[in-house]
């Protein structure tokens, strides 16, 4: 009756280990020709395997090489970004498809695949990392490695590889710098154009506001403080000049009127010798009373005395003397015509022989052609002078209105100005980037930036990185021994059988042991 191998007690089911070493033991020439087998099988098939042969090419990211306070590279991009950039440049499909062809890679995969098989073939191959420089963020150099089964290929390809990414980063470092620069040379032109614009809109506007500008307020001011001391000056001067002309001009009368009475007296005093040669009347009479004329001229000069010429009533009289004078003129016009019409004929009906008459003073006398010269000099200047306070009051009128707008222009300046200083800002800025633009793509071209340099060029590899054939040899042997150990165990556990007397429940009685018995044929 077959026994079951585990045991019947629940709290102890499960496999013996004694049970596992019996039944391997067992098996034991089974499990070890299997192991030989296996370990010798996994030997030749890691005899059979390719070598695969890695060079690698170290590439120093190298510094620029001009301080960055002096000049500025335009090219900022960081070097994982960048290499990336450079990875799909540099193993594009024609570039890797001239290396398969000038190196005759993948020989034997080219005519059984498509040309985009091998060619990802290739790319996996091609390993790109990045090395950690002197500063923790900053990587400061890449390897570039290559696998292929012959060692001296996978060096030039490597080196090859790593001088792409050489030429590539400097064509494209010059590429976007210039790009850079054309850019801001671009804007720079706009920019000029605006500042030309906004330019020509600021002088138009203080050549059609000259003197209404806020700027030139203290010169305003100035200019109406002056002008009005000269309004000042020159109001004195005709308050001056008017009162000379009036002085000359009662000169003038007095002196006519001096004139005019002796040329008066003068005929009246012929017309009284006529009458008296003729009558033999006696010709004195009696001294006439002051007239009002001259009353009004001595309270003219007793006023004078006590008081200056602008008084106003020294004024007041010297506009009654004027008037009383004329009116005096008038009398003495009449009266000098009534006492030449008394000259008349004799009874006797002859006419009477004037006597000789004494030369009065002639109408051109010097003193007054010299009083009337000085009136018409005083009226002259008092004509200047009042053309230059009507100037000088528009001046100063002007200069009002040019103050009182000043606000406006004030307003219509700072808006102007305002776009005028952006523009400017705007264009010194783009000028000095596009400077800077400049310099940098000089040091583009120079290749004093930072740049790529093959520090350790890839050396032909002196033995394989894969297979490692040890390793694979022993993880095989070991590999057969455990599906070996494995197979004999499952061999032994189909026969459900006792191993040993570990595996009877406990308190079992052992009654007697059997021996091994052998069957002979007869």
């Amino acid at each position: 009756m077959p026994v079951s191998l585990f045991k019947s007690d629940p709290a102890q089911a499960g496999l013996d280990p004694r049970s596992i070493l019996r039944a391997l033991w067992k098996r034991k020439f089974l499990i070890a020709t299997l192991w030989v087998v296996g370990t010798a099988a996994t030997a030749a098939v890691v005899v059979q395997l390719r070598p695969v042969y890695s060079a690698e090419a170290l590439i120093l990211v190298e510094s620029q090489k001009i301080p960055e306070n002096f000049v500025a590279a335009t090219v900022q991009t960081a070097l994982e970004a960048r290499l990336d950039q450079l990875k799909q440049q540099v193993l594009s499909s024609e570039r890797l498809w001239g290396l398969i062809e000038e190196f005759n890679l993948y020989a034997k995969l080219r005519p059984v695949r498509a040309r985009e098989e091998v060619l990802e073939a290739m790319r996996r191959d091609v390993t790109i990392k990045l090395e950690k420089g002197w500063s923790a963020s900053r990587p400061g150099a890449f390897r570039v490695s290559y696998e292929t089964s012959a060692p001296q290929t996978a060096s030039e390809v490597a080196n090859r590889i790593g001088t792409f990414f050489i030429d590539e980063n400097v064509r494209q470092r010059a590429v976007e710098a210039e790009g850079t620069s054309q850019f801001l040379d671009s804007q720079l032109a706009e920019s000029k154009k605006n500042l030309q614009e906004q330019e020509a809109k600021l002088r138009d506007f203080k050549e059609a506001n000259l003197g209404e500008l806020p700027q030139q307020e203290g010169a305003l001011l100035a200019s109406l403080g002056q002008d009005k001391a000269e309004l000042v000056g020159v109001q004195d001067s005709l308050a001056r000049a008017q009162q000379n002309k009036l002085v000359l001009e009662n000169s003038l009368a007095s002196a006519e009127d001096n004139l005019r009475r002796q040329q008066i007296q003068e005929r009246q005093r012929l017309s009284a010798e006529a009458l008296r040669s003729d009558a033999d009347i006696p010709a004195s009479a009696p001294a006439a009373p002051p007239t009002e004329l001259e009353r009004a001229e001595a309270q003219l000069r007793a006023l004078r005395l006590r008081y200056e010429d602008k008084h106003p009533e020294v004024q007041r009289m010297l506009l009654e003397v004027q008037r009383l004078r004329a009116e005096d003129r008038e009398d003495r016009a009449a009266s000098t015509s009534a006492a030449i019409s008394q000259v008349a004929p004799t009874p006797a009906g002859g006419i009477a022989k004037a006597p000789p008459r004494r030369e009065a003073t002639p109408p051109d006398d010097p003193s007054m052609r010299s009083l009337k010269g000085q009136i018409n000099l005083s009226a002259r200047e008092i004509e200047t002078l009042e053309a230059r306070r009507q100037r000088v009051l528009q001046d100063a009128s002007d200069i009002q209105s040019r103050l009182q707008r000043l606000p406006i222009r004030e307003q219509q300046l700072a808006a102007i100005t305002r776009d005028y200083d952006t523009s400017r800002r705007n264009y010194q800025s783009l000028l000095d980037k596009k400077l800077a633009a400049d310099e940098a793509t000089d040091m583009e071209r120079w290749q004093k930036a930072e740049r790529f340099v093959m520090l350790d060029p890839a050396r032909v590899p002196e033995k394989p990185v894969r297979p490692r054939r040890t390793l694979l040899a022993v993880a095989g042997s070991m590999t057969s021994l455990l599906l070996a150990g494995a197979l004999a165990f499952l061999l032994e556990l189909r026969k459900n059988v006792i191993l040993g007397e570990w595996e009877l429940p406990a308190g079992t009685t052992v009654l007697g042991r059997a021996p091994r018995m052998r069957m002979e044929r007869a």
